[in-house]
């Protein structure tokens, strides 16, 4: 071929690559063949997929594990009690590779600083948790109670979890759902935390002071020589008591303990010998204390019903339960969950119907003196009342959160949790 034709079939070929780029814009010659750069632009297959669910109130994490198609039964032995403290807004997710059948992890994400997981590996589930990395900063805040604590605590920036959590503090003193006024006042010290890409959590609380109905209360968070977390008074007194004020975290009263009432269903004068606490069918209801369940199962008008013996002649009893997690004979600990709120037996409505007695006498359980648990011990006082001084100043000086909010109505006062399904209503043994 001369150099003339060589040249004229170069540019040839010059031209038509040209046009051709004008619509298929091939790859340089130095790039792989066009079916390997192709698969290149593909996104790269999943490596799991996830099933989620929050829990609302009067959820279960057996109901919700069976929502997401989970082996509830494995997934609750390899757990243990850690789900049995699931609150409204935390979040249950459920990891599945492509091809098992077998989920191979759940995660639980809540308020705390870490994750909880269930690892399979292979034969069970095995609990961990997993850190989640933030920055820590302490703050010290302040929050005024103008219709609910739900309200005032959202203005901090806490989850529902957490306001439970808050709640949980001093419910050995204040009964949430009667005894909480407007104008209460918590002063808080509070991890501030701030993840990689600055976004700002609250983390847990390491102090706090109640101020209520003219009474100040003293909360100072305290880990022990033998690594049991506890809550303690400024003196060193353990601020858990061997009573809860209430077997429901969030509830209303509805009636009171009276030895003259008239009966809803039954049209007559009759004693009613408890309180009734309306809450939505299927809420937790605690142990008040340690002991033992002498009687579980139905019991006339009372419907399913749970009677626990403590030490020093105290009973107690929870009546129209829709459901029963003790029966007779088993030991259950303080704040352990033995039913859920229903309404069976002569009852009008979802509530629970709480009787306190005391060597076999009825008492108000809104009025009824407990005795207290022991102190700090001797060993640990030095480091407590270090970080006592160091913190009481930090509360004293916390900032007020949300001062300049509008006023709410004071009209949703005692706390209630808007997570429920429904608003109850009034019922009476």
């Amino acid at each position: 071929m001369t150099p003339a034709r060589w040249l004229s079939l170069v540019g040839m070929l010059a031209i038509s690559a040209g046009s051709l780029a004008l619509v298929t814009q091939p790859e340089p010659v130095v790039q792989p063949p066009v079916a390997t750069a192709a698969a290149v632009v593909q996104a790269p297959p999943l490596r799991y997929v996830t099933e989620s669910r929050e829990v609302k109130a009067g959820d279960t994490a057996g109901s919700l594990l069976r929502a997401m198609n989970g082996p509830s039964e494995l997934l609750l032995a390899g757990a243990g009690s850690t789900l049995n403290r699931l609150r409204p807004g935390d979040r249950l997710h459920l990891d599945w590779r492509r091809g098992e059948a077998q989920p191979f992890r759940l995660r639980l994400d809540s308020a705390a600083a870490y994750t909880g997981e269930l690892v399979w590996d292979g034969s069970r589930y095995l609990s961990r948790q997993v850190p989640i990395p933030y920055g820590v900063e302490e703050r010290a805040v302040a929050v005024t109670v103008r219709s609910s604590l739900w309200s005032a605590a959202t203005r901090v920036g806490f989850s529902p979890s957490q306001i439970m959590g808050l709640a949980t503090i001093f419910e050995y003193d204040v009964d949430f759902n009667t005894e909480l006024q407007a104008g209460a006042r918590f002063r808080l010290v509070l991890d501030q935390l701030t993840a990689d890409d600055g976004s700002v959590r609250v983390g847990d609380i390491r102090a706090a002071i109640l101020e209520n109905g003219g009474k100040e209360y003293v909360a100072l968070r305290h880990r022990a020589s033998d690594g049991t977390l506890s809550w303690y008074d400024a003196k060193g007194a353990a601020r858990k008591k061997a009573f809860l004020r209430s077997p429901l975290e969030f509830s209303r009263v509805t009636s009171g303990f009276t030895l003259g009432r008239y009966h809803p269903i039954l049209h007559r004068m009759r004693a009613h010998k408890g309180v009734d606490l309306a809450a939505p069918s299927g809420t937790p209801v605690r142990a008040v204390a340690d002991g033992v369940v002498s009687s579980a199962g139905w019991s006339g008008g009372h419907g399913n019903h749970i009677e626990v013996k403590h030490e020093g002649g105290y009973t107690t009893g929870f009546s129209h339960l829709s459901k029963m997690n003790v029966k007779r004979g088993d030991r259950v600990r303080q704040g352990e969950i033995i039913g859920r709120v229903g309404s069976t037996g002569l009852s009008t409505g979802p509530h629970l119907h709480y009787e306190f007695q005391v060597n076999g006498v009825h008492r108000d359980p809104l009025k009824a003196i407990v005795p207290v648990a022991r102190p700090l011990d001797e060993a640990d006082r030095p480091a407590f009342f270090a970080f006592r001084d160091l913190v009481l100043p930090m509360l004293a000086a916390a900032e007020e959160v949300g001062a300049a909010v509008a006023e709410e109505p004071e009209e949703a006062l005692p706390v209630e949790a808007p997570v429920a399904a429904e608003e109850p209503a009034p019922a009476a043994e």
